[in-house]
This record gives C-alpha cells, sequence and structure tokens, in this order.
C-alpha cells in the first residue's frame, strides 16, 4: 500500500498549513491569520480522516474479504465529507470568517498533492511506463 507517499503528503500538507497560516496573517491581518488558519487545519485533518479512512478499508479488500465488509468504512468516508461541508459553512456563514484566506487554507490539501505528486514523480505508481514515455 502507498503508506510512505501518503504520510508524505500528510506532512507537506501541516508544513504548506503553517506557511499558509503565516501568509494569510502578513497579507490579511489577525482575522486573516485565524481565517487561514482555521482553514488548514480542516484541510488537514480532512486529507488525515482520508487517509486513515482509505488505507483501512483497502487493508480490508486486499486481505481477501468481501468489498460490502469495508463499507463501513466507505460510509465513514461519506460522513466525513458532509462533515467537512457543513464546517465550510458554519465557519464562512455563521462565524464570518473572510473567504479569501480561509479559502486559501482550506486549499493547501490540493497544492500539497501537486507539490508531492511532482516531487514523488512515479515512484508512488503501480502502472508501467509505457515503452512510448520511455523515451
Amino acid at each position: 500500500m502507498p503508506t510512505d507517499q501518503l504520510l508524505t503528503i500528510q506532512r507537506c500538507n501541516i508544513v504548506l498549513g503553517v506557511v499558509g497560516t503565516a501568509v494569510g496573517g502578513m497579507i490579511w491581518g489577525p482575522r486573516g491569520l485565524l481565517a487561514a488558519g482555521i482553514g488548514a487545519a480542516l484541510s488537514v485533518a480532512n486529507f488525515w480522516a482520508i487517509r486513515r479512512l482509505g488505507l483501512r478499508a483497502m487493508a480490508k479488500v486486499a486481505s481477501g474479504e468481501s468489498a460490502a465488509r469495508a463499507m463501513p468504512l466507505v460510509a465513514a468516508l461519506l460522513g466525513k465529507m458532509a462533515l467537512l461541508f457543513a464546517l465550510v459553512w458554519l465557519m464562512v456563514r455563521r462565524v464570518g470568517l473572510p473567504v479569501l484566506p480561509f479559502t486559501m487554507g482550506l486549499s493547501i490539501f490540493v497544492l500539497s498533492i501537486l507539490i508531492t505528486g511532482l516531487f514523488l514523480g512515479g515512484a508512488g505508481s503501480k502502472l508501467p511506463i509505457s515503452p512510448e514515455d520511455q523515451g
């Protein structure tokens, strides 16, 4: 299982979250710092849950259990996504966090996957490299 790559993405998430929070504070002041920090914390927590639940589901199926035995973990992933949507709505609409720095903090998840994917290259891929791509 690609646990090393997922841990690298998780660590990159944390580092980029700290950087994004600092940038939010420098650009938008204390409210931007708070909004970017909360967005980054949600992003880190989101990926942590995805990694844990996804790896558990893959381990169940890889061990020979039927896919139906992994369905509670898949349902937990769907519940996690619903909770994330609710928290984002709550933070923007009810708490009143500034949208731009909050979104910047929340977006570190996507940026960390991109950076880590570029850094790792094809090391985590299980797909064979085609002869055309080998040069």
